[in-house]
C-alpha cells in the first residue's frame, strides 16, 4: 500500500518537474508554486466537508439504494463543488498577482492544486479501501484533478491577457464540471458501457493536460511586444528599467 502511495507522489512530482523543464517563460517564484499547493490542501479540505453537508447520507453508506438517475446528479453536484473547491479560491488569490501573467502560468499554477487535491484524495481512497483500489486509480486517474483544474486555469488566464476569452472561459466552466460528474458517474454505475465512457473522459483530459500547456507555451512566444511596453515598464525579477520596452529584461535576462 506503501508504494502505491509513493508511486502517486513520485508521478505527481514527476508532473510539476516536466511543466517547469519546458515552461519557456521567466521562472515562477518557488513561494508562489508551495501556495498552489497550498490551495490544493484547501481545496479537499472544504470539498470534503461540503460534500458531507449538501449531500444525504445514503449516497454515501448506499448508494446502490439511489436510483440511476438520482446517483447521476449526485455525481453531476460532486463534479462541480469538486471543481469549484479547487479552482475559485486559488483563482480568487492569485487573478491581480503580479507572478501571474502568462498563458503558462494559468496552466501550472493550477494544475499544481489539482494535484495536490488529486493526490490527497487517492491516498484516502487507497487507505479506506485497499491496495486493489489504489492500483485501478493509479492507473486511470493520476492527472484527472490536475487536468480539470488546469484547463480552467488556462482559460482564467487567457480571459485576463484578452477579455475576449470570457464566453471561453464560462463555457469552460460549464464543461469541465459536467464531464468530471459524468466520470465518476460512470465508473460508479456498474455498467461496462459507461465505465468505458469514464476512461475515455479521463483519458481525454490528460491528453489535454498537455495540449493545453502546449498551446499556452506557443501564445506565450507569440505575445506581442506591445503588451510588454505597455504593461511591463520595470522588471518584475531584477526590478529595473525595461527601458527597450523588449518583452526580456536586458539585465537578467528574464521575461517580462
Amino acid at each position: 500500500m506503501y508504494a502505491i502511495i509513493l508511486s502517486f507522489i513520485a508521478i505527481g512530482s514527476l508532473l510539476v518537474w516536466y511543466f517547469l523543464r519546458h515552461d519557456h517563460g521567466r521562472q515562477l517564484p518557488v513561494e508562489s508554486l508551495w501556495i498552489a499547493f497550498g490551495f490544493g490542501i484547501l481545496g479537499i479540505i472544504a470539498a470534503g466537508f461540503l460534500e458531507v453537508i449538501l449531500f444525504p447520507k445514503t449516497f454515501w453508506v448506499s448508494p446502490q439504494a439511489v436510483s440511476l438517475s438520482g446517483r447521476f446528479f449526485f455525481f453531476l453536484g460532486v463534479g462541480a463543488l469538486e471543481e469549484t473547491a479547487k479552482f475559485l479560491p486559488l483563482a480568487l488569490f492569485i487573478y491581480k498577482k503580479p507572478y501571474f501573467k502568462e498563458h503558462t502560468d494559468g496552466v501550472i499554477y493550477f494544475a499544481i492544486c489539482g494535484l495536490t487535491f488529486g493526490l490527497f484524495e487517492n491516498i484516502l481512497y487507497t487507505m479506506s479501501f485497499g491496495a486493489k483500489v489504489g492500483i485501478a486509480r493509479l492507473v486511470i486517474t493520476p492527472f484527472l484533478h490536475a487536468a480539470t483544474t488546469s484547463i480552467l486555469g488556462f482559460y482564467l488566464m487567457s480571459m485576463k491577457l484578452d477579455p475576449a476569452f470570457r464566453k471561453k472561459f464560462v463555457l469552460a466552466c460549464i464543461v469541465i464540471p459536467l464531464m468530471h460528474g459524468v466520470y465518476d458517474f460512470g465508473l460508479s454505475s456498474g455498467i461496462l458501457q459507461l465505465a468505458v465512457l469514464s476512461l475515455m473522459i479521463t483519458l481525454l483530459l490528460t491528453l489535454g493536460l498537455f495540449l493545453y500547456f502546449m498551446e499556452a507555451n506557443v501564445l506565450d512566444k507569440a505575445m506581442p511586444v506591445s503588451i510588454a511596453s505597455t504593461a511591463h515598464n520595470f522588471c518584475s525579477s531584477c526590478g529595473r528599467p525595461n527601458t527597450d520596452h523588449s518583452i526580456f529584461c536586458e539585465y537578467c535576462g528574464r521575461r517580462l
